[in-house]
């Protein structure tokens, strides 16, 4: 069993980026941040449980607290260790206040957030515990984010890779895989659809 090298449980992140003489930039809001599936960091790095995001959304530091207190009190650091998927608030977000006209420029900076996409990896749980003690620990936070987020383990991943494998290879519709039938356009379906999913293969995702 690897354990990380510093302490195992998860960490406190900061509000916001530490800045030394430099003025904080304003971001436009840059949806494509957190669009379309993430096809770097979706898969578990010590290969035993975790928190994965299904959708795209941001995440703020009450998420983060919220995580990380309803993680810890559960962990005994005896025989298990959690660790962050996701880096801290990076991404500043501009806001009005309440009754303020439009107009005289970009508004001040209200908060900082984290972009995260579908199948992103948020928090990664592991140590010598079983899956029932892991659900129970990680099931909580995942159901208080703000996007839809759900429990995994190693073997359920390695599970749906072999089933969506056999699909593929068994399946003899021309039309299944819909990247497929936008790449050579079937139908003139390119009219309907936007032209990220040429990228991402899929429509599953907006």
């Amino acid at each position: 069993m690897e354990f990380p090298p510093d302490r195992r449980r998860l960490s406190v992140v900061n509000r916001q980026p530490q800045l030394l003489n430099t003025k904080p930039s304003k971001y436009t809001r840059q949806k494509i941040d957190w669009r379309g599936p993430e096809t770097l960091l979706n898969r578990l790095i010590y290969h035993q449980y975790g928190i994965q995001a299904m959708e795209g959304g941001e995440l703020e530091f009450g998420h983060f607290e919220m995580m990380r207190i309803s993680i810890n009190k559960h962990i005994d650091e005896k025989r298990m260790f959690a660790v962050w998927g996701v880096e801290a608030p990076w991404k500043p977000v501009t806001r009005r206040s309440q009754g303020k006209r439009k107009g005289g420029g970009k508004a001040n900076i209200h908060h900082y957030s984290t972009p995260v996409k579908a199948e992103r990896i948020i928090v990664e749980l592991g140590g010598y515990l079983n899956w029932r003690e892991a659900y129970r620990i990680l099931s909580r936070a995942a159901d208080n984010l703000p996007f839809h987020a759900r429990f995994i383990s190693q073997e359920l991943l390695d599970t749906e890779s072999q089933i969506e494998a056999y699909i593929k290879e068994k399946n003899v519709n021309p039309f299944y895989e819909p990247g497929y039938a936008l790449a050579h356009n079937y139908a003139g379906c390119r009219s309907f659809i936007s032209p990220y999913y040429l990228d991402w293969g899929t429509v599953r995702y907006h």
